[in-house]
């Protein structure tokens, strides 16, 4: 009994210090994408904490306007559009994409205007 008590032990310890080691909380963005060919969009978010910036996540949208919730640690986030044409997951040279970056307020980023344009495609 003893035994049984000590791992239920532990696996309450080790369940209270994987939750702790994030501070990340779930932040709803919010946008507007212009100038979007016919498709879909895809949307690249990215955590800013200091000098750092990590991705955190992708989604797609058929629409031109998007809410979505993106688990962040830092105090802002960039998020990046691409019209990925070819439906590839990411930037290829000669597609539209626009990149904005948004304060984080409240658990609230944006809304975020991105206007698509065809620019060498960012190298992260």
């Amino acid at each position: 009994m003893l035994t049984k008590n000590f791992a239920i032990a532990g696996f309450v310890s080790l369940a209270f210090a994987l939750a702790g080691c994030s501070s990340a909380r779930d932040v709803e963005v919010t946008g507007e994408v212009n100038g979007a060919a016919q498709g879909s969009i895809l949307l690249e978010f990215f955590d800013v904490s200091g000098d750092e910036k990590t991705s955190a996540g992708t989604a797609t949208v058929a629409e031109s306007t998007f809410k979505q919730v993106v688990s962040l640690e830092g105090d802002e986030v960039i998020v990046r559009a691409i019209a990925d044409a070819n439906d590839d997951g990411a930037c290829t040279e000669g597609e539209q994409w626009a990149e904005a970056t948004a304060k984080i307020e409240d658990d609230k980023a944006g809304p975020v205007e991105l206007t698509l344009a065809v620019a060498p495609c960012p190298k992260e």
